[in-house]
């Protein structure tokens, strides 16, 4: 490596896909900056993947492998405390970044007229047969909390806008040590992280409308959030009342519990009682009734004969049509590049 000093560390977790995790790396040694470093951390005894990368040849690589295996949370944690670079930059290691991600990324950060903590980017959804779809279509308003923008935003036939995929992330490295991601959770890491690190009075987020990632989102490949868990969904959520405002936990509820749910097939006297609690802690609006019935009564039949990956794309097409335009740059607490 050569003397310049680090601006970017690169943090991937890492287990047992080899192939794809060298993918991923490559894709961060190709960028158009080279004051960085890439660390992998190896997650748990992973001989495959350990022989794979040693295969680089390049200095910036360092591959960390904790005795016992610690969850994608705490490899993100272990990685941005090795790290040197004043920013790290996020990436799971089935995706992979455009090679000028980091370069527009720190570029926005350099012109912010604010000290910024995030900088994060559209990315493109890829699925297996090559059809891109451009996430998310806007990102958070002046001032909405973001549990609002999180899970409000669903539309009325039940499609999701979701945050900047954690892949684009890029994130002020004493930032992340004040606010690290939570050690244990299965799912719902990103999520987690995003309500509780946007309560901090220094967050300050940049979003840049180019997508700079690839998601790669290919349907016969497993992911964490390919199947969700619906009722460890509900226990994080009654837990973590306190970090979503009243209108967004019954939309969290409903999306992200009766949903799923009711894909893989819950009866209704397991749906009821989440119901019940999105009435009771949250504000049972006539949008989350009508959610309600298209995921319990519509969407597990059209399941049979559509693919989600079909669904996903007609929902994004007819959102497309109803586009909200993007926040003013210079927002409190985000600005649009």
């Amino acid at each position: 490596m050569n003397d310049r000093p680090i601006l970017v560390s690169a943090v991937i977790p890492t287990r047992n896909r080899p192939e794809l995790v060298t993918r991923a790396v490559r894709s961060v040694l190709s960028q158009t900056i080279r004051e960085l470093e890439c660390i992998v951390v190896i997650d748990g005894s992973d001989a495959a993947t350990v022989h794979a990368l040693s295969d680089i040849r390049d200095s910036r690589l360092r591959m960390m492998a904790p005795a016992e295996s610690v969850g994608g949370c705490e490899a993100r944690n272990l990685g941005a405390r090795a790290a040197r670079g004043e920013w790290v930059a996020l990436l799971d290691d089935d995706d992979e970044w455009l090679p000028c991600r980091l370069e527009k990324q720190l570029a926005a950060a350099a012109e912010s007229t604010e000290p910024v903590t995030m900088v994060a980017s559209r990315f493109l959804d890829r699925g297996g047969a090559g059809d891109d779809l451009v996430r998310p279509h806007f990102f958070p308003a002046e001032g909405q909390p973001i549990s609002d923008f999180l899970w409000c935003e669903v539309s009325w036939l039940g499609g999701i806008v979701g945050f900047p995929q954690t892949s684009t992330w890029l994130l002020r490295r004493e930032f992340l040590l004040e606010v690290p991601f939570t050690k244990g959770l299965k799912v719902l890491q990103d999520l987690d992280w995003l309500l509780r690190g946007y309560r901090h009075p220094r967050m300050r987020a940049v979003f840049l409308a180019e997508p700079l990632t690839i998601f790669h989102n290919e349907q016969t490949r497993q992911r964490v959030t390919k199947r969700i868990d619906w009722q460890y969904c509900r226990q994080w959520a009654m837990e973590n009342r306190h970090l979503f405002t009243q209108k967004a936990f019954g939309f969290f509820l409903v999306v992200y519990c009766i949903n799923p749910a009711a894909q893989q097939g819950a009866a209704w006297r397991e749906l009821k009682p989440i119901v019940e609690e999105a009435r009771r802690f949250g504000k049972l609006t006539a949008k989350l009734v009508g959610l309600c019935f298209l995921y319990v009564c519509v969407y597990p039949w059209v399941g049979k004969v559509v693919s989600r990956r079909k669904q996903m794309s007609l929902l994004y097409r007819v959102r497309s049509f109803v586009r909200r335009k993007p926040a003013r740059a210079g927002a409190a607490h985000a600005g649009w590049v």
